[in-house]
């Protein structure tokens, strides 16, 4: 199991309250940022119900500390939650920095990861 650290729990907790919640929610000094455009999480909240929790946690594993994906999350996060999908959670975990995300970090391993698991499911 992967370890985790006060920030990935941190922002795992604060993405399931976003696909739960149907209002932007707050979390102690940390707020979540405006929509970048109208309909913004609304549109995260249907992507996230495409992919599995388990699959969604492997994810920002695999963006924030680097970790390695299986290839049924990859084919969840290829074939069933796709790239602007990939690309919404990218925004939002990089728009985070400050719970300690460094967002060139997120920019650049977000598509590595997405990239490796398209190779992923074509072995």
């Amino acid at each position: 199991m992967a370890k985790h650290n006060n920030n990935l729990f941190f922002m795992v907790a604060l993405l399931s309250s976003i696909i739960a919640a149907s209002k932007i929610v707050a979390v102690s000094e940390f707020t979540v940022p405006p929509q970048p455009e109208p309909g913004f999480y609304k549109a995260m909240r249907k992507c996230f119900k495409k992919i599995s929790a388990e699959c969604a946690e492997s994810v920002v594993d695999a963006v924030l500390e680097d970790q390695d994906m299986s290839k049924k999350c990859c084919v969840e996060l290829v074939h069933k939650m796709g790239r602007i999908c990939h690309e919404h959670l990218l925004w939002f975990l990089a728009s985070h920095s400050k719970s300690g995300v460094n967002a060139t970090h997120v920019f650049i391993r977000g598509p590595e990861v997405y990239n490796s698991c398209v190779l992923k499911l074509h072995q």
